[in-house]
């Protein structure tokens, strides 16, 4: 009640920040959108250079995995 009395309910303070929170919550669904979008075309292009590669990648991390490492002093 002694909120009431000093004006709280209803603010115009309270109605800014409400604005403001939708505001940013569409901005992170875009972003979030752009981010899914950039996963996916990174994939895309990774599946198609390791298709066109013929596996040379696949064969050359695998030959570098394989290479004995010196042992550290």
């Amino acid at each position: 009640m002694a909120r009431a009395l000093l004006g709280y309910v209803g603010s115009r303070s309270d109605q800014v920040l409400l604005v403001q929170i939708a505001q940013l919550r569409r901005r992170i669904d875009e972003l979030e959108s752009e981010v899914a979008d950039l996963r996916a075309t990174a994939r895309m292009d990774l599946d198609l250079h390791s298709v066109l590669d013929g596996g040379a990648l696949d064969g050359e991390l695998g030959r570098i995995a394989e290479a004995p490492e010196p042992a550290l002093a």
